[in-house]
């Protein structure tokens, strides 16, 4: 396709990239299925062409930005699909057939510098690898001698996640010789007196499960892990920091500011740090509500949290059976650094 003469305005720049790049959306789709893929990978290309070729005429990092999520609304692609569409172009200049890579494939390198993006590319599609088996090469740092039969090297990352509204019987410290407390966390404990049918029966080092809706406390006599709760984001700081309103039950709130465990993300004035936060952003955007454990705070006073989502889910013991780990995911998408401290 001809590119937009020099002398013509910006708007109607924007005009004619929107109609090309929905132009090669609409005849990428027409292919049949064996070729859909390399066809998505091809027409991903193209239109991370367009847009390097757009943003290097019309400049600028917010300009950029603008014109990134106007683009998301009119194609319905996702913000952080085109910033993996441009990242891509960015990583490879020339773009050669490969019979057996599909987009997965790409987005799974496109962390890497270019020479090694083109090591991976070319390893991959020498060998068949699947793109389980890609990530694993990478994880492992070399190539087909990296490949196990158990399958990619596992996430040192692991959740820590409880049953919520799950809390500890404690001494309460304005009345030490009066009924026990609950300790919700957060620097917030709860004398419930007779507001809470059954909590009566508990003692001091125990735990309860407390239910709201009811008003009733449930005795565990196991071991539970505890700290866990149901959040919903208030405002995402960067890509592993959000802030949160946290329902601890019986109507009882608590805002603090979570530090994801365990990983870095990039700084926020960087494009890789901008990538992850809008990533963080869509993967939350629809869901209700999120679950978090956490036991202790950062230097800053951030409390350190494990995180799951689940778009859709009513029960938050769904999200903590079957949701997304979103700190591991993360690392697994290539947008943030193992980090422990």
């Amino acid at each position: 396709m001809p590119e937009n003469p020099p002398d013509e305005e910006p708007d109607s720049q924007y005009h004619s990239l929107r109609e090309q790049l929905e132009g090669l959306l609409t005849e990428g789709s027409q292919f049949g299925r064996r070729a859909a893929e390399w066809e998505k990978v091809e027409t991903y290309w193209h239109m991370g062409d367009a847009l390097l070729r757009f943003l290097g005429r019309n400049g600028g990092t917010t300009h950029g930005d603008q014109t990134i999520h106007n683009l998301s609304k009119y194609l319905q692609l996702g913000v952080v699909t085109l910033y993996d569409i441009l990242r891509f172009r960015r990583r490879i200049s020339t773009l050669h057939a490969r019979v057996n890579l599909g987009w997965s494939h790409y987005r799974a390198l496109l962390g890497m510098s270019p020479e090694k993006v083109r090591y991976y590319e070319e390893m991959a599609d020498a060998q068949a690898w699947t793109t389980r088996q890609l990530k694993q090469a990478i994880e492992a740092g070399e190539g087909a001698e990296a490949l196990t039969s158990e399958g990619p090297v596992a996430s040192p990352l692991r959740p820590y996640f409880g049953e919520p509204y799950t809390y500890r019987v404690v001494v309460d410290e304005f009345r030490p010789s009066g009924p026990p407390a609950i300790d919700f966390g957060f620097h917030s404990v709860w004398a419930p007196g007779d507001q809470l049918a059954g909590f009566g029966e508990a003692e001091v080092g125990q735990s309860v499960v407390v239910d709201s809706a009811r008003a009733t406390a449930t005795l565990r006599t196991d071991k539970p892990r505890l700290w866990t709760y149901v959040a919903s984001v208030r405002r995402i700081i960067d890509g592993d920091t959000i802030d949160v309103v946290v329902e601890l039950g019986r109507g009882y709130r608590a805002f603090p500011r979570l530090r994801l465990r365990g990983i870095d993300t990039p700084e926020l004035y960087t494009e890789a740090g901008r990538h992850a936060k809008a990533f963080v952003e869509e993967a939350l955007s629809d869901v209700g509500f999120i679950v978090i454990t956490t036991k202790r705070t950062d230097t800053y006073g951030r409390y350190l949290a494990d995180v799951k989502y689940l778009a859709g889910a009513t029960d938050p013991k769904q999200v903590v059976a079957k949701g997304v780990f979103l700190n591991r995911q993360l690392l697994d998408e290539g947008l943030a650094t193992r980090y422990v401290g």
